[in-house]
């Protein structure tokens, strides 16, 4: 069996603050993206279609 060393997950550096790691996560940018475009289609169904 060959030596395998393994190395243990790196934490994220402490001095990053936590709000900046959650503002650059994909999942954040992505849910912005989702909820732009949610926000598009309604301004462009409402200006086709106009409530009362």
């Amino acid at each position: 069996m060959p030596n395998v060393s393994t190395f243990p997950p790196q934490r994220p550096d402490p001095a990053v603050p936590y709000i900046i790691r959650v503002l650059t996560a994909e999942a954040t940018k992505k849910g912005t993206a989702t909820a732009v475009a949610g926000l598009l289609v309604a301004a462009i169904t409402e200006a086709i279609w106009p409530s009362s």
